[in-house]
């Protein structure tokens, strides 16, 4: 049985966002919906889902479409750890502080 689980719009906005830009980009190339299906091993009712932005779409059958498309190069910066800044922020504030309590020294020689 399917469910259904609600995004958060941002969520939803930005796979909409992502979805045009392939779409975009697959119609400046003159490539069909059929043609960009075969290059990324999917079905044109995959690649139609994926360019609304379906939230049930493979997030590998965006990343091989913007692979596909040269609209590579960015992809890296998702998730990179160097732009989390609350977690560096909690990491720094952690610096200096044991992450493992002490342990007493056995002086019974």
């Amino acid at each position: 049985m399917k469910t259904t689980t609600v995004l958060p719009s941002a969520v939803e906005e930005q796979l909409r966002r992502i979805g045009r830009g392939i779409r975009t980009a697959r119609m400046r190339r003159r490539m069909t919906q059929e043609e960009l299906a075969t290059r990324i091993d999917a079905s044109w009712q995959t690649v139609r889902k994926m360019e609304h932005g379906a939230p049930g779409t493979g997030i590998g059958v965006y990343l091989k479409a913007l692979w596909v498309m040269g609209l590579w190069q960015d992809v890296d910066l998702i998730a990179d750890p160097q732009r989390d800044r609350e977690g560096l922020v909690l990491e720094a504030a952690r610096l200096g502080k044991l992450v493992r309590p002490k342990r007493e020294m056995n002086r019974d020689f």
